[in-house]
């Protein structure tokens, strides 16, 4: 049985998503709720978005520190769904 799914990449995903958060108010959000300023970080892995459960969400990773953060953050309203901080 073949999967004939069509994957949408960001920037559909950004046409169809309507009223979401972009990708800099998302890391944002995950900063904010860290205690964190941009500037603090060693670099940021990844900022996405994607649909987990129905809902479109930011799949975001960054290290400061030697920490891993990683978080998902609602595209629409910002609130953090996921949130894990290990050592690296």
């Amino acid at each position: 049985m073949t999967n004939n799914m069509n994957t949408l990449n960001d920037k559909e995903l950004e046409k169809v998503a309507g009223g979401t958060l972009t990708q800099d108010e998302a890391l944002s959000k995950a900063l904010e709720h860290a205690q964190l300023k941009k500037d603090q970080l060693d670099f940021v892995k990844k900022v996405e978005m994607d649909y987990e459960h129905g809902r479109k969400v930011y799949e975001i990773e960054f290290y400061q520190g030697g920490l891993e953060y990683e978080f998902n953050i609602d595209a629409e309203n910002g609130s953090v769904l996921k949130y894990k901080k290990d050592w690296d």
